[in-house]
């Protein structure tokens, strides 16, 4: 027994000294597993460091819907709040027809605080390629990434074309959720040095043959922006997207100081910012008085993918009345009780149920964010139709009636 216990023994100061050695030359991902356990919903974001600043001068201000100009009833906003209170949301915007009809903020939140966008940040990434395309520094988007990864230029992996990235159907293996912080399927995301790491992830099944949804597509398209533009991420984003957007300060997640920015999640930015997203958006492309990218890109940034009716360019879709069958998977983020009540609904969306929704054929948009961290951050009753409907059943000029409870004063 006492050489079994030797054994053991040995064994345990073998991984210590193990994990020891590599804090040492690495800190960064232990630090974030800790962070993992003891702050997963940190609103401070001390975990997402360091960071890099994007300026904006807040220049594109809406206007806000005096008592008697609401074009969306009362009651309905004030249920909505209700329900983003309920659903322990930090902020709540519904703008229709250009106008803020209700801006609500829960206790300690309000427009200037940074608000942590998870995935939303993935549809942004359409924009800045189209944007590249439209400058000349991208071809198409039937150019294969080996063109700007030049390290797969050679490889199979560097076939797969950017729009396949955009379509989630690059091909490229899925990393499993992982708390060991020496592999890879925790690298790609926490380690100090990332882009190594998603250049070895490996290929899985033929490009363009299924949908997938894969963190590392995204975060390779930022790359690609990067290499493609010759500019740091944060850059191309202030000048193609931010400042023309008319949008406040933000910040990005880097791997590292002056390291890559990550293009997958964890944009730091004001509610309103993602209003003025929404709105560009809305008006194909243009806002601000100006034109972000060409309004046809947009039709087809939210046009189905061949193989997914749910998803289009890094986006959302709620065309479907069929439920999106990843919903049970996804953190109880996508349930609902019934379908959309417009089939032109589309919608930005970030772990943690934060949202941008758009409904075109009712100049409607509508923003809710909140927390974002930790295993289930949505509610078990949260519902990703209620706030949509619930604005699009209640508008003064309803093309049907008003939701019985929710009528008009």
């Amino acid at each position: 027994m006492k050489f079994i216990g030797r054994i053991f023994l040995a064994l345990v100061l073998a991984v210590f000294a193990y994990v020891g050695i590599q804090y040492l030359l690495d800190p960064r991902p232990i630090e974030q597993l800790i962070g993992f356990f003891t702050e997963p919903n940190d609103t401070s974001f001390k975990g997402l460091t360091p960071r890099e600043t994007i300026s904006g001068d807040g220049s594109f201000v809406l206007p806000m819907a005096k008592n008697d100009e609401r074009t969306i009833a009362l009651k309905a906003l004030e249920a909505g709040e209700r329900y983003a209170a309920e659903q322990n949301s930090y902020a709540l915007i519904v703008v229709h027809k250009g106008v803020i009809q209700s801006e609500w903020y829960a206790e300690g939140w309000n427009r200037d605080r940074l608000t942590q966008s998870q995935s939303m940040h993935k549809s942004i990434l359409p924009i800045l390629i189209q944007a590249a395309i439209e400058d000349g520094d991208i071809g198409s988007l039937q150019d294969p990434v080996g063109k700007y990864i030049t390290e797969w230029a050679d490889d199979p992996r560097g076939a797969a074309t950017i729009e396949n990235h955009l379509h989630m159907s690059s091909g490229l293996l899925e990393y499993p959720f992982a708390l060991n912080p020496f592999s890879d399927a925790f690298l790609w995301l926490f380690g100090s040095d990332t882009t190594p790491v998603l250049l070895r992830t490996p290929q899985d099944w033929t490009p363009g043959e299924k949908f997938e949804y894969n963190n590392v597509n995204s975060e390779l398209l930022g790359l690609i922006i990067e290499r493609a533009t010759g500019k740091r991420y944060a850059a191309y984003l202030e000048e193609k997207l931010w400042r023309p957007m008319g949008a406040d300060r933000a910040e990005l997640w880097l791997d590292q100081e002056g390291g890559k920015a990550h293009s997958s999640c964890c944009l730091l930015a004001p509610a309103m910012d993602w209003v003025r997203f929404g709105m560009m958006l809305l008006d194909k492309g243009k806002v601000n008085g100006t034109q972000i990218v060409r309004g046809d890109f947009i039709d087809l940034m939210i046009t189905p993918a061949p193989f997914f009716d749910w998803y289009g360019y890094q986006i959302w879709l709620g065309y479907s009345r069929e439920l999106n069958p990843r919903s049970p998977v996804l953190a109880g983020a996508y349930q609902r009780t019934e379908p959309f009540d417009a089939d032109d609904t589309f919608y930005t969306s970030g772990y943690g149920g934060q949202r941008v929704y758009v409904v075109p054929s009712a100049d409607l948009v509508i923003v809710r964010m909140g927390p974002f961290g930790g295993r289930a951050p949505v509610e078990p009753t949260w519902d990703n139709t209620f706030l949509v409907n619930t604005m699009l059943r209640n508008r003064l000029e309803p093309l049907r009636e008003p939701d019985e409870g929710l009528q008009p004063e």
